[in-house]
């Protein structure tokens, strides 16, 4: 039996509190956990492009696992259904790619929106909102009333309007969620393009006058962590996050007793559309003692550790986990209402990508066009052509 388990996991505030348990999964089993790598997604996913079948238990994610199917060990026979049926059933879909089981899910993520409650309170503020718009300031219920009160909120970068990731898998959700609550898709069946469309154009469009007019400069080299501290520092009145985060916000010194939670803003279509998906944990083809790994996955996605990650704020696939924390939140207290938010976001609103190896890099090809329509390299209407032709011969490369 192996004594040291060396893992790769994702890193971040909304990842690290979850591995604070395991020294007791250390004490209880005899076994060392080795973290051989830790980081954001882009570096890990890289890292394990390289070195993925050197580690006995790495992070990974449904949008992700796909490309990295040749170094994850199936778990079909090694995990029971009993296992398994602790778990939401459409979570455990969720880690399946053709038909596979490739990952035990850790947390689902579908984001909300965070406002500074103080700032939409203020007699003067709201005054001033009135004479403006004639209709009276409140959470913004469409994404074109979004960006006009994050542009009234913009002051500079110190006060700014809205904060949101401007590289990255970040900027790419926004867009796909912008461009699906439009009315547009992403790709076809056939995984062409769909994305050259007036939905696409909207989309663009939106995210280009969001940072022209109500956000910080520097937001196109920003990713979810640095937009994060912006909002937690008091120096933004809007942002959109993942549940794991919450925890950072209630306990922020200068935002904590401020601000509020709200669902996402409708598009042109009517519709709610939130980029979601689920981390998880994996073995490789490479794990050294499949049991020893085994009973590290499983304490990592267990109840207990559920419930921990749940009571930092993330939403867990483990039924029993999101009852405790159901229970804990008082009636019509903010984090009730947070719980209540993010179940309809997860009924009605969840935005999955689509599963395929080459993914990854048609997400990069993507968001780097649309950051060149954000910073004036591109019109909006060149940026999803330009995205289009990448991502064309991403996908026609790929296909045997």
């Amino acid at each position: 039996m192996a004594q040291t388990l060396k893992v790769a996991f994702v890193g971040g505030p909304m990842y690290d509190g979850l591995y604070e348990r395991l020294p007791r999964f250390e004490k209880a089993t005899g076994l060392r956990v080795e973290v051989g790598f830790k980081g954001d997604h882009p570096a890990l996913n890289e890292h394990l492009e390289k070195q993925g079948a050197e580690y006995d238990l790495v992070s990974t994610h449904n949008k992700y696992s796909p490309s990295q199917a040749h170094f994850l060990r199936p778990l079909d026979g090694l995990v029971s259904k009993q296992e398994l049926a602790r778990f939401a059933p459409a979570t455990v879909e969720l880690m399946r790619y053709k038909g596979a089981l490739l990952q035990l899910p850790r947390v689902i993520d579908s984001k909300i929106v965070f406002y500074r409650k103080d700032l939409f309170d203020d007699s003067s503020i709201r005054e001033a909102y009135r004479k403006r718009f004639g209709r009276e300031l409140g959470v913004p219920q469409t994404w074109d009333e979004f960006a006009a009160t994050a542009a009234f909120c913009h002051q500079d970068d110190a006060h700014a309007g809205f904060v949101f990731p401007g590289k990255e898998s970040g900027l790419f959700g926004h867009f796909y969620e912008i461009l699906v609550s439009a009315g547009g898709e992403l790709f076809t069946p056939e995984l062409e393009p769909a994305f050259v469309s007036d939905a696409g154009r909207y989309a663009a469009q939106l995210l280009t006058r969001l940072y022209r007019e109500a956000a910080p400069k520097a937001l196109v080299d920003w990713h979810y962590d640095q937009v994060a501290a912006h909002f937690l520092a008091g120096k933004a009145a809007l942002t959109t996050d993942w549940p794991g985060s919450y925890h950072a916000y209630r306990h922020s010194p200068s935002v904590g007793a401020k601000f509020d939670v709200a669902i996402y803003p409708q598009g042109p279509s009517g519709k709610r559309s939130v980029y979601s998906g689920g981390h998880s944990f994996a073995l490789t083809t490479g794990t050294r003692d499949v049991p020893a790994a085994l009973d590290l996955l499983r304490f990592l996605t267990s109840d207990e550790s559920q419930t921990h990650e749940a009571r930092l704020g993330s939403v867990v696939p483990s039924l029993k986990a999101m009852q405790t924390v159901r229970t804990e939140a008082a009636p019509g207290s903010r984090e009730a209402r947070r719980l209540e938010i993010l179940e309809e976001t997860m009924r009605h609103c969840m935005t999955i990508p689509p599963k395929f190896p080459a993914y990854p890099p048609c997400e990069d090809a993507l968001w780097a066009s649309v950051r060149s329509a954000l910073t004036g390299e591109r019109s909006a209407q060149a940026a999803l052509e330009h995205a289009a032709a990448a991502i064309q011969k991403i996908v026609r490369a790929a296909k045997p």
